[in-house]
């Protein structure tokens, strides 16, 4: 166990945190692209503002780093209570699909801002598949909010891994995100990839999890161990 490394992999998701967001601002994307949007709107979307889109792509893959690096010290210090292992694996899995999932997603809307002058209905089609692989795809992500929720409300030792707050907010954010598979069937209101339910609340909801997992596994891992007596 070395301690400064997962206090160094704990800051590393709470940056993670505030460059996605910032990535998500420099490219346009809060508030994002609509669903309902004619293949010549995205069209003239990625073409006008091509260069501040492919920094603010560049800016949210290189905050994937973030997710990776907190995804494995929770794993670890999750890991140390015999009765949590189940979740702690179950929480690696998904972890590691959601982190191949955040990767697409700004890997392709890069593939979509690379080649501006291509016709809207392939841009659009880009656009689409890139937003599918971070907010359609809400099941590994719901899996790994409610594994670590599970797995902290389950560990009722002397000393917990965790606070219990930290549970219930996992299994808040599972329950947040799983809305999101329904933006499947629609293209305008609250249910599409840009509405209140598919884009906004998840958006938050995530990003909140991940920067209070990020300081619960920070102060874990920064905890001074009890003086042992002779």
């Amino acid at each position: 166990m070395n301690k400064r490394h997962e206090a160094a992999c704990a800051l590393a998701g709470l940056v993670g945190v505030v460059v996605i967001l910032v990535g998500l601002i420099v490219a346009d994307y809060l508030p994002p692209p609509k669903a309902n949007w004619s293949t010549t709107h995205f069209s003239t979307f990625y073409a006008d503002e091509t260069h501040r889109i492919r920094v603010g792509i560049l800016l949210m893959l290189v905050a994937t780093c973030g997710w990776a690096a907190l995804m494995a010290v929770v794993t670890a210090q999750l890991s140390r209570s015999p009765k949590l292992a189940t979740m702690a694996w179950l929480n690696a899995m998904a972890g590691a699909a959601t982190y191949v999932l955040l990767v697409l997603f700004a890997t392709i809307l890069g593939a979509a801002a690379f080649r501006p002058n291509r016709s809207g209905a392939e841009t659009q089609l880009l656009h689409d598949l890139g937003w599918f692989m971070a907010f359609l795809a809400a099941p590994p992500f719901v899996v790994q909010a409610a594994s670590v929720g599970i797995g902290v409300l389950s560990d009722r030792g002397e000393k917990p891994v965790y606070p219990r707050w930290l549970g219930w907010l996992g299994i808040w954010t599972a329950l947040l995100l799983a809305p999101g598979t329904i933006l499947l069937f629609f293209h305008s209101g609250v249910f599409a990839y840009h509405g209140l339910i598919s884009y906004w609340i998840p958006l938050f909801a995530f990003g909140g999890w991940m920067a209070a997992m990020s300081l619960a596994a920070y102060l874990h891992a920064t905890a001074k161990e009890p003086a042992t007596t002779p």
